[in-house]
């Protein structure tokens, strides 16, 4: 995930923003927003900050708080201590211990579960 890269954009923790961030690179969200982001690249949103609305990127990491649907082509990962509340649709989907959530998954899962037993 992304960490302060140079090819990103950063909301920081002071910013709070009412309406649609869209555009190219990945995106980390320190700070407040109400409203959809829409990136081509990962998008992060940091622990303290909050993101009302759905994200549409190519990963996502939250470690603060999402209240909307995301979907990517990429993983998803709640962190511990994170607030998720939609819809999350992502190649996986991964949320740690200590994280609050109340969300619908919709991923690709397989599952193995050996050969058949013969009876």
């Amino acid at each position: 995930m992304m960490r302060h890269s140079s090819e990103g954009s950063v909301l920081g923790p002071s910013t709070r923003v009412t309406g649609r961030i869209s555009g190219e690179g990945a995106l980390r969200v320190e700070g407040g927003l109400k409203g959809d982001i829409s990136v081509s690249g990962p998008a992060e949103i940091a622990e303290g900050a909050s993101v009302e609305g759905s994200v549409h990127a190519e990963s996502l990491e939250v470690a603060g708080s999402l209240l909307g649907d995301a979907v990517t082509r990429g993983p998803i990962a709640v962190r511990a201590g994170a607030v998720v509340r939609g819809d999350l649709r992502g190649s996986e989907i991964s949320i740690e211990p200590g994280s609050r959530v109340s969300v619908r998954l919709d991923t690709q899962v397989e599952l193995d579960l050996g050969a058949p037993r013969r009876r």
